[in-house]
């Protein structure tokens, strides 16, 4: 018996978007493994190409889309359903954000924060629900993050477009859970992805930077992709089916303790840091 037949996600089409690097990729690679036929998109073609080499065997399709673009989002989904016959699951995670402080913050900084977080996530439900109902019900899993539920210094744009997303998972969760679709959403800690890295070398002491998080995070220090991914997968699979409108958070203890500002030093310029 094969890896793809005893896998959580096996005999499923799951379409994952930002799936070129960090936690977009770590998520693609992990439903491979549990058995998932993959589209892995993002704007980053080469990217997704390194995706698919890793995933082997041909589990793991890639296709070029701009979640900011509804025909983009609409042709992925019809893609999907072309190749694989079906769709069971989608990731809505492609996602940016912006270390600056609200007043010097750009309004172009802001619409693109919110174009990718907010409106990708949307266009992403809007497109892959009535596939997901015209295959018998299925998964939403949005990728938050857990300034949803705190505050920090220097992310207002980004800090904002996670709480709508939280918002807006829930909203959907409610819409469509007659119809066989759940809607949930995990929210990770600081977490180890190139956007990450810019935000640690944005701070002037990328060190002291990540010493600080791994001493807010007692469980785990700073998280790797894979430790959402996990997560994902589990949203993804019929282990979930019980869930829907849920939030979970995975951040190694950071928003059990009252200290948890994640922005131990200032940030000497406005650092744009793209894609988890």
């Amino acid at each position: 018996m094969s890896a793809r037949t005893r896998g959580r996600l096996a005999g499923k089409v799951a379409i994952v978007t930002g799936a070129s690097q960090g936690i977009g990729q770590a998520i693609a690679l992990a439903f491979a493994r549990e058995g998932a036929h993959v589209v892995a998109a993002a704007r980053d073609v080469a990217n997704l190409r390194e995706t698919a080499r890793l995933a082997g065997r041909g589990s793991v399709v890639t296709r070029a889309c701009d979640v900011t673009r509804e025909t983009d989002v609409q042709n992925l989904v019809t893609f999907a359903e072309a190749t694989f016959g079906g769709l069971h699951a989608i990731v809505n995670n492609a996602g940016i954000g912006v270390a600056a402080p609200l007043t010097e913050l750009t309004e172009e900084d802001w619409d693109a924060t919110m174009a990718v977080n907010v409106k990708g996530t949307f266009l992403g439900c809007k497109h892959a629900i009535p596939a997901l109902i015209r295959a018998g019900g299925g998964a939403v899993v949005n990728v938050g993050s857990v300034a949803a539920f705190v505050g920090h210094d220097l992310g207002s744009a980004y800090i904002a477009s996670k709480g709508a997303v939280l918002m807006l998972t829930k909203a959907a969760a409610r819409e469509h859970a007659a119809a066989g679709v759940r809607v949930n959403v995990v929210c990770p800690g600081a977490t180890m992805t190139p956007m990450e890295e810019r935000y640690l070398e944005a701070l002037g002491d990328p060190a002291a930077g990540r010493r600080w998080m791994d001493r807010h995070q007692p469980l785990t220090g700073i998280l790797e992709p894979e430790d959402v991914a996990s997560v994902a997968v589990f949203l993804a699979s019929d282990e979930s089916k019980g869930m829907t409108g849920s939030s979970v958070v995975v951040d190694g203890g950071l928003t059990a303790a009252w200290d948890h500002n994640p922005a131990p030093l200032p940030v000497d310029e406005p650092v744009e840091a793209v894609a988890r």
